[in-house]
């Protein structure tokens, strides 16, 4: 065999052409095992998968429960202003009732609560502390909000 092109025969052109092929699907297939063989590399990019999975449902979840705590928050202020309304009409007495049925519903409330929401809860009452007076009439609308849900639960 001769190295100058011009003077093989066909028979050696097409071995040199499958031996070139050969060569070629080698590299590959040893390409490819390294990369299998990269355990850390392989762990690293499905690691940023996860995690990127998980702080896509993390913004979802949060995102869900501000807008759950924004639509309780309003309906809170409507039945705080409802409450507060018939307590000034009903006096001191009734004041006391519902002060005492209010601490009751939010143990129970608290007693239910997942963690999570109990962690942003606390992150909340340390901004409500800030502002004490907006802060009550939230409770006493909060408050108002679980006695309703009660008393349409308990005439079911």
């Amino acid at each position: 065999m001769s190295d100058a092109a011009g003077s093989r025969t066909p028979e050696e052109e097409a071995l040199a052409g499958e031996i070139e092929r050969t060569r070629e699907q080698l590299g590959e297939t040893v390409e490819a095992l390294a990369a299998k063989a990269d355990v850390k590399g392989r762990a690293q990019r499905r690691g940023a998968e996860v995690t990127g999975n998980l702080r896509g449902r993390a913004r979802a979840a949060k995102d869900k429960v501000t807008e759950q705590a924004g639509e309780l928050r309003d309906e809170a202020a409507a039945k705080a202003a409802q409450a507060k309304n018939a307590a000034q009409g009903a006096g001191a007495p009734v004041a006391g009732q519902v002060a005492s049925r209010a601490a009751a519903a939010g143990r129970a409330v608290r007693d239910i609560t997942p963690a999570p929401v109990q962690r942003s809860a606390g992150r909340a009452v340390v901004i409500v502390r800030g502002h004490r007076g907006k802060a009550a009439a939230a409770a006493l609308a909060a408050t108002a909000v679980i006695l309703g849900w009660l008393a349409v639960r308990r005439r079911r």
